[in-house]
């Protein structure tokens, strides 16, 4: 891996693209107080929805990386309403979920009870956390907060005793988006942070992750194309007419028997899992009459890996021998 090629720092990207279209912080990434008023209203307004229709479908192929298993224990960071949590207590004897949200944690912890189970939550930033390790760490659609992304990613490796799974949803963005773009000149809000990027960091980390893509959809329905018009408004920047956003819904928006009207958008999962590496090995080599180490690590799921406050450098991947 990174075998002497010149590459970016993929963690500085990230940071770059947690920022707005205008290069501005984003208020609920740099907010705490902000992120969690968002999801004190979003379980309010939300109630018993259940979990996303998505997540569902991306389900059974986290259940086939987690091999059937039962394990002692499952750290969840950012469990947001539940999409995933409650499938992964039936794979656990304990699970734990982290979240900055004390009303994420209220609402995870009451719906645990009416499933029979105590869930163990953690009222913390995931970067903060100090708490013990898990068999299995598990994050998914939780990194848009997370500036400093290197050590959040090198803290779940620390925390997974076993197995580390994380991922998001991706792309491609709503067909009608890049008409609004280049038939009427409007300046769109397109989604910023992807998978790749995390993929990228580990790379550089020295994680050799497995990647797997699953192809999604989700159904919205409108009472009305008017009301489309405004539910999508939001992804425009720009000064816009609404009669020629509806001409462009028109297009993509079909009216079913139910009477409403319909759209279909077909995106992206990415789901990036790692097994527990135990030991790093130094390799050797003269390069130019230097000598130059460099630090792999094996797999391996039954010996613990060394506990490590050292956070990852981007220069400690190949050293220079003094010696």
């Amino acid at each position: 891996m990174h075998y002497g090629t010149r590459m970016p720092l993929f963690g500085d990207i990230w940071r770059e693209l947690q920022k707005d279209w205008s290069g501005n912080d984003v208020p609920r990434v740099v907010d705490d107080d902000i992120e969690k008023s968002f999801w004190k209203n979003y379980i309010k307004n939300r109630g018993e929805d259940g979990p996303d229709q998505y997540s569902k479908m991306i389900w059974p192929e986290i259940d086939r990386i987690l091999g059937g298993g039962y394990f002692d224990s499952i750290l969840e960071i950012g469990p947001g309403w539940g999409n995933y949590t409650f499938d992964l207590l039936e794979h656990c004897r304990r699970m734990i979920c982290v979240d900055i949200s004390p009303d994420v944690l209220r609402f995870i912890e009451r719906k645990g009870r009416e499933y029979g189970k105590t869930i163990t939550t953690v009222n913390q930033k995931w970067e903060d956390y100090t708490g013990s390790p898990a068999d299995v760490v598990f994050a998914f659609n939780c990194f848009y907060r997370m500036k400093e992304i290197e050590r959040a990613l090198q803290l779940i490796d620390a925390k997974g005793k076993k197995l580390h799974i994380i991922g998001m949803t991706s792309g491609p963005e709503q067909e009608y988006l890049k008409d609004f773009e280049n038939e009427l000149g409007l300046k769109i809000r397109y989604t910023r942070l992807d998978y790749i990027i995390l993929v990228n960091i580990l790379y550089q980390m020295g994680i050799d992750c497995n990647v797997r893509i699953m192809d999604l959809e989700t159904d919205y329905a409108y009472a009305s194309v008017a009301r489309a018009a405004k539910k999508v408004s939001w992804r425009i920047l720009s000064e816009y007419q609404e009669e020629d956003v509806i001409r462009i819904l028109r297009r993509y928006l079909k009216k079913r028997d139910d009477g409403m009207y319909h759209y279909v958008h077909h995106f992206k999962a990415a789901i990036i899992y790692w097994r527990r590496l135990v030991q790093r090995l130094v390799y050797t080599s003269f390069i130019h009459g230097v000598c130059w180490t460099r630090h792999l690590r094996c797999e391996s799921e039954f010996a613990p890996l060394p506990e490590s406050s050292t956070l990852w450098n981007p220069d400690s991947r190949w050293r220079r021998c003094t010696a």
